[in-house]
Parts: C-alpha cells; sequence; structure tokens
C-alpha cells in the first residue's frame, strides 16, 4: 500500500480536489449573518461543497440535531468512498478512523450509563453507521450496566481491554485512556505491517502529536479548573509521549504556577508564532493546529493513507464550523462572536 502511485495516487489527487470545494472565508462571512438555522442550510445547499449533502432537505422544516447527524454522515460517507480504492481489509491502517469511533461510541455509551440516562445513548446514536462498526449499536444503546456493555464487545478487542478496568470499578476516564492507549497500539502494529521508512514514520507522528497535544492540554484543564494534583490528573493522561515526556510532565505539575507552563510549553513545540495560544479558547486553538497540519501534509504527502487522513482531518474542522454556525443562529450570537470560534 505505499507509494503514490496507482490507488494512493488516485486517493491523493481526489482528496486534493474535494479540498478545493472547501467552504471560503467568503462563504464563512455569509453564514454567520444568516441569522436562522433555516438561512444557513439554505445557503449550504447552494454551494458545491454541501449541494449533495443536503439536496433532499427542506430548510424550512431542518432542526440542529438533523443538520449535525447529516454533516457527520457526509464525513463518513466520504471516508467509505475514498477507502473503496484501497484493497485493503478493514483491519488496515486506513481503516484507523472506524477504529477510533468504535472508541468513542463505546465511551458515549459508558457515559450515558453512568449518568443515569436510559436512552441517552440511543438519541444520540449516529444510526448511519449501524451495520459498519464491530458490534451492535442498536444492542449498545440498550445496554443498562456495565456488564451488559460487556456482553455486546465480547467478540471484539474492546472486550478484553475494557473488562479489568471495569470489573475494578474505574471510572470514564481510566476507561477512555485504556481504550485510546489500546489504539495506538494498535494503530501502530498496523502501520509497521502496511507501511515502511518515512511513510512508516509520519503515520506515526499523527498520533504522538496528538497524544502530547491532548496530555499538554488536559494537564491545564485540570490543574487550571479544578485545581487536582499531579497523581490524579496523570491517571487521565495517554500513555505515548512524543515531545512531552513524563518526566517533563512531573516537573511542571509539580510548580505552583503549572497552568502558565504547561501554555508556554504548548506554545514553545506546537503552536510557535503561528497560532495564539488563548487559555479562554483553548479548543479553538487546539483545533486551529490540526487544521494547519492536515492542510500541509494534504499539500506535500504522496501517501494516499496520509491524504486521507488529512482531509478527513480537514472536513471535521469545516463541519465543526458549521456546526458553531448553526448553533450560533439557535443562541442568537453576534457574528462577531461566532467569527471567533471558526477556524480556516
Amino acid at each position: 500500500m505505499a507509494g503514490a502511485g496507482g490507488a494512493s495516487g488516485a486517493i491523493i489527487a481526489k482528496s486534493r480536489a474535494i479540498y478545493g470545494r472547501r467552504l471560503t472565508s467568503e462563504d464563512y462571512n455569509n453564514l454567520v449573518h444568516k441569522g436562522s438555522i433555516n438561512g444557513v442550510v439554505a445557503y449550504l445547499k447552494d454551494t458545491e461543497r454541501y449541494r449533495e449533502v443536503f439536496k433532499n432537505v427542506n430548510e424550512t422544516q431542518i432542526h440542529r440535531g438533523q443538520v449535525e447527524q447529516m454533516l457527520s454522515k457526509s464525513v463518513y460517507e466520504l471516508f467509505f468512498r475514498l477507502c473503496g480504492f484501497m484493497a485493503a481489509d478493514k483491519n488496515s491502517f486506513c481503516y484507523y478512523f472506524i477504529k477510533e469511533t468504535e472508541i468513542k461510541q463505546i465511551i458515549s455509551a459508558l457515559m450515558y450509563i453512568k449518568a443515569g440516562s436510559e436512552d441517552g445513548y440511543l438519541l444520540e446514536m449516529p444510526a448511519f453507521l449501524m451495520g459498519k462498526l464491530s458490534f451492535d449499536m442498536m444492542r449498545l444503546s440498550k445496554a443498562q450496566n456495565y456488564g451488559e456493555i460487556l456482553d455486546v464487545l465480547i467478540d471484539t478487542p474492546y472486550y478484553k481491554v475494557l473488562k479489568p478496568v471495569l470489573i475494578s470499578g474505574g471510572d470514564l476516564e481510566e476507561c477512555a485512556s485504556t481504550l485510546y492507549a489500546w489504539f495506538i497500539k494498535w494503530a501502530f502494529k498496523a502501520i509497521e505491517r502496511d507501511y515502511g521508512g518515512e511513510e512508516a514514520r509520519a503515520l506515526k507522528e499523527i498520533f504522538l502529536r496528538q497524544s502530547d497535544l491532548f496530555n499538554i492540554t488536559m494537564c491545564y484543564r485540570k490543574r487550571s479548573l479544578f485545581d487536582e494534583d499531579a497523581q490524579t490528573i496523570k491517571k487521565s493522561l495517554r500513555d505515548t509521549y512524543y515531545r512531552v515526556k513524563p518526566s517533563v510532565i512531573d516537573e511542571i505539575l509539580a510548580q505552583p504556577d503549572a497552568d502558565k507552563q504547561l501554555l508556554s510549553l504548548l506554545k514553545k513545540l506546537y503552536f510557535k508564532n503561528n497560532i495564539e495560544c488563548d487559555p479562554e479558547n483553548l479548543e479553538i486553538s487546539v483545533r486551529r493546529y490540526n487544521y494547519n497540519y492536515c492542510k500541509k501534509q494534504l499539500v506535500f504527502t504522496q501517501n494516499g493513507t496520509m491524504a486521507l487522513y488529512s482531509l478527513i482531518g480537514l472536513c471535521e474542522v469545516e463541519c465543526t464550523n458549521i456546526r458553531k454556525i448553526v448553533e450560533s443562529a439557535r443562541y442568537n450570537r453576534s457574528p462577531a462572536e461566532t467569527e471567533q470560534l471558526l477556524v480556516f
């Protein structure tokens, strides 16, 4: 699967062409001034990028939840369409997006059980993915306790990963950390099997960078918002490290101004002079970093899987922008406020 010839070259070309049809700054300026969900959807129906997504929609009757579901569905349909060019089974690395989706769905189901919400997961479940995952989503939606969750997952790798955590009374953050630790190990093994040399290094670096960003931002939130101690914070972190080693985290968390040092580290290692490290909107700063990273990779890569990863990342950021605009229309935010939430 290495190299840019054949299917890989086709995916690179198609990914770049799709990105070329992205929403422009003019589009975003028009969207933030629409003032209603109906107006936003009507505008999107006239864009090349979202014409097919919303073509059968009556914009006068659609609500926010439907818009969000349709946006998510469009990203997955794009992913499956591009994956169809690869002669790969579902254990190949190119299906990383589905593995990560499975983990997100499991965590979501666990969260609703923890909250005592019987229908919570069912109401938010992406039904368009039914039959696409390695477990029965409808059975997952009906699970009423952790034991029933495990029953749904018994024929998947997630069963062995989660069982000891749930039996020992582990909390949701520990479940998430354990699942993502498994996911990264799976990804590295799949990369090593499918690729070599510089291609393998570049693909592994995706996950190493994301682990660093996750760990730094998690440390920052837990220290600045909840003043949690170092040992409690470290239970929530991923155990894959790149530029930010455990010893660095230990040293920073031991300092009284740890929150400021964490922001400084994030700026120094990743944001540099290209992205403002805004403590009030750190999520947006991280999203902007991911967008710039994916855009650069898509422009220069000669690997089809990297192009696929980059395009999906860019599409997810764009869909998040639209969700923010729809949310703003729902809650009557001003165009100026909404613009501050967008990344492009």
